[in-house]
């Protein structure tokens, strides 16, 4: 679960984007689409090392579902948001307050044309990714 920090959470920065912004959630990760780019967002709980990994490891799954799909797809950006910003891992840890700016603020670096394209199948992605989770849990 997501904890309570400073009166805000990472679950509120990301449902508070704004609608040009497509927001899921993919397991226990966020997945979020928008003009500066697209993100894979985890949660420090325990294992940060671990929950780096599995951060970049579900965005690399991303990026290779959509690519099955759409002839270009931009880099997945891995995030994990923890009580403290940490350097040296498999991708950025950022603390919640920092959170906001790394999703709005690169500038726009997908063209709306792509940026619909990504929204139209961003869902159908992560639904396939819950799912073939699912199942190799039921296995």
């Amino acid at each position: 679960m997501f904890r309570t920090r400073s009166g805000t959470t990472d679950d509120r920065v990301v449902m508070t984007l704004p609608d040009d912004y497509l927001v899921r959630r993919c397991v226990d990760r966020w997945v979020v689409v928008g003009p500066p780019g697209l993100f894979v967002i985890g949660r420090a709980h325990g294992d940060l090392e671990a929950e780096t990994r599995q951060t970049a490891s579900t965005a690399h799954i991303v990026r290779s579902r959509l690519a099955d799909l759409l002839p270009w797809v931009p880099f997945v950006n891995p995030v994990v948001v923890a009580d403290e910003t940490h350097h040296g891992f498999s991708c950025p840890v950022v603390e919640v307050q920092d959170l906001e700016p790394v999703l709005r603020s690169s500038g726009r670096q997908i063209t709306d044309g792509a940026l619909q394209m990504l929204r139209h199948h961003v869902p159908g992605v992560v639904q396939d990714i819950e799912f073939d989770r699912a199942a190799s849990f039921g296995s």
